[in-house]
């Protein structure tokens, strides 16, 4: 029944995942800095702070408890995650949900289940459970290189990047590839964060926490040190960009609305993620992490031909896609069947 339960979070955060971009294609007046900047100081500094002061008692001793090594390297790890974040951001803005969301997702997927095993269980590796790791992360490459030759495709044909409203200036197809493969790498970090940062969890538990509470006290390690990238990089590109005017003058209540619900559904995704891996036990940081994005690529494909991103796609183009979709998936479910037998 636990895991029942566990996996019916799973389901829950990989649609609410799925869908947080969506919002950035009703953006009305702000660029990418703009929306970006605000959802990550809500989603990756309030949220977390809120959350965790809500639901882990002693907060401040928790941290006095856990190794300063192990808070290191949780943060060390949301760093690099939160440099996966800014190029996800630009990715889905350069190449849409339906493409951009669902390279980056397989590859960060792969990656957040295959370092875990290799570092946590080396003794695992070449056994069959391995084996099913190491398959998913191959065909992983396999749906990539597809989905990169359907948009390759795409945009020969069609002459037009997603639905021409991408909020930065337009990039080449190539440039856009490039920047989800970065984010792809980066972005599994969040996972050895959670995958390393049990020492966090363990005290939080001791101290009162319940075991969802206290997962709450290690994202407040790990997202905030992303954010920081985050945040920084949007200040960046309001300086040499000179759009900071945009932000208070020509604010639309629907912008800041569309930042807000960005970050409520990332925010709300990472905690109903944490509490399902959870109760899966051991399993959740691969086979929890695995089904989790499996939703999540079903979800942003969906969102993403449903806001005609890939209108006029048709025969060979939109099987591709259908394909590199379909690669990917299949590898989250082998990922899935190596963790579950780990």
């Amino acid at each position: 029944m636990t895991r029942t339960v566990g996996l019916t979070w799973i389901l829950l955060a990989g649609i609410t995942q799925g869908s947080f971009t969506l919002p950035m294609k009703f953006v009305r007046r702000w660029k990418w800095e703009h929306l970006w900047l605000v959802y990550s100081v809500v989603a990756f500094f309030v949220l977390p702070l809120v959350v965790a002061l809500a639901t882990v008692p002693q907060l401040r001793r928790v941290y006095g408890e856990t190794p300063t090594g192990v808070l290191w390297m949780t943060g060390l790890f949301g760093a690099g995650w939160g440099a996966g974040s800014v190029f996800f951001g630009l990715g889905v803005d350069a190449l849409g949900m339906a493409l951009g969301f669902s390279i980056m997702t397989g590859m960060y997927t792969a990656l957040g289940a295959l370092v875990p095993l290799i570092v946590l269980t080396p003794e695992l590796l070449w056994t069959q459970n391995g084996l099913l790791v190491i398959a998913g992360n191959a065909v992983t490459i396999a749906g990539v290189v597809v989905c990169a030759i359907a948009g390759d495709l795409r945009d020969k044909q069609l002459g037009a990047v997603v639905d021409g409203r991408s909020l930065n200036p337009r990039v080449p197809f190539s440039r856009g590839l490039s920047i989800c493969v970065a984010a792809g790498v980066l972005s599994g970090m969040l996972n050895f964060s959670y995958a390393f940062g049990t020492p966090i969890t363990d005290a939080a538990c001791r101290l009162g926490a319940t075991k969802a509470g206290g997962l709450n006290a290690l994202w407040l390690v790990a997202i905030p040190a992303g954010g920081l990238l985050n945040v920084g990089y949007c200040l960046y590109l309001l300086r040499r960009r000179k759009s900071w005017p945009v932000l208070w003058r020509k604010t639309c209540p629907l912008d800041w609305a569309n930042a807000c619900i960005m970050a409520g559904l990332w925010t709300g995704s990472v905690i109903l993620y944490g509490r399902g891996a959870s109760d899966l036990g051991p399993l959740g940081p691969s086979l929890g992490w695995s089904l989790w994005n499996a939703v999540l690529i079903i979800t942003t494909v969906g969102c993403g031909l449903l806001t005609h991103e890939w209108d006029g796609a048709r025969g060979r183009l939109l099987r591709l896609l259908l394909i590199g979709i379909g690669l990917l998936v299949a590898a989250t479910a082998l990922l899935g069947l190596g963790g579950a037998g780990g």
